[in-house]
């Protein structure tokens, strides 16, 4: 056998999970068009050949696995199983196909991002864990209590895990912030709201260790806390222009934090060009 230098895509699903499963002609019936019946079932039409279907299968997994019963993913090797590629017209891969109440509703082509599919879910009345989105107070202890509630009845949710994480952090409770974002699994830990959370605890803890309130790194720090970021960065350049020489500066270390908070690639990037100006 010729080695193209291919790496066959292999699924990463827990055989032992109920919310991924693979279909076959044989039992498609079953697997998919009744159980879909009860439960929505998102069907990805794949083939070990095809890189796009190597990057969509660990995300449509993963989601899967956060959705924890909101929908169950059928996965359809089309190599294996071309009857059913045939039987759907399957004529590009990746192809996913959401099949709900016996029927397919809807679909899409292609290897979307996580945040893409997320949206295709919930347009299409799709929740983690089957139930919609709580309704969440606008106060901050009030959201707290509700989280802290609705995590205590499903442990296993950790999309509500960091929601909670979250809430604590606006509530002032930075160490139960911290405990809860450090016990994230892998794949939830790096969600940029959990980066994001990481990179704020990270300022304040900073802040805290300040002796002078009025110096110009608590100054910057205040000014990226409280949403300021231009004005927090622009201080922390100026300092790093001063601190340069030193081995380890507290401005560089604030700046790489604070970058994180920022959601904007293009800023980010050039952020990060003008600290290289000042440092090299």
């Amino acid at each position: 056998m010729v080695d193209l230098g291919i790496t066959l895509y292999t699924s990463v699903m827990d055989p032992t999970t109920s919310y991924v499963v693979d279909a076959t002609t044989s039992d498609f019936l079953t697997s998919v068009v009744n159980r879909s019946n009860t439960t929505p079932v998102l069907v990805d039409f794949w083939a070990a050949w095809c890189a796009p279907c190597r990057a969509l299968g660990p995300v449509l997994e993963q989601l899967a696995a956060e959705y924890a019963g909101g929908f169950v993913l059928a996965k359809v090797d089309t190599e294996k199983e071309q009857a059913l590629a045939q039987q759907f017209q399957i004529r590009s891969l990746p192809t996913v196909m959401l099949f709900n109440k016996g029927t397919v509703v809807t679909g899409f082509q292609g290897a979307l991002p996580a945040g893409q599919i997320r949206q295709f879910l919930t347009t299409h009345g799709i929740h983690a864990g089957g139930a919609p989105p709580m309704v969440l107070s606008d106060d901050p202890a009030e959201r707290v209590v509700q989280l802290r509630d609705a995590v205590a009845n499903t442990p296993t949710r950790d999309d509500l895990v960091l929601e909670l994480a979250l809430a604590e952090l606006a509530h002032g409770a930075f160490d139960e912030a911290t405990r809860l974002i450090e016990g994230l699994p892998a794949a939830r830990y790096a969600d940029p709201r959990a980066v994001r959370a990481r990179a704020r605890l990270a300022l304040h803890a900073r802040l805290a260790q300040l002796t002078d309130a009025g110096s110009p790194h608590a100054i910057a720090l205040h000014s990226l806390l409280q949403g300021d970021l231009t004005a927090g960065l622009e201080q922390l350049l100026v300092l790093l222009r001063e601190e340069k020489a030193l081995e380890e500066s507290p401005a560089r270390v604030a700046l790489v934090h604070a970058l994180q908070l920022v959601d904007d690639d293009a800023v980010v990037r050039d952020w990060r060009r003008r600290m290289a100006a000042v440092l090299f």
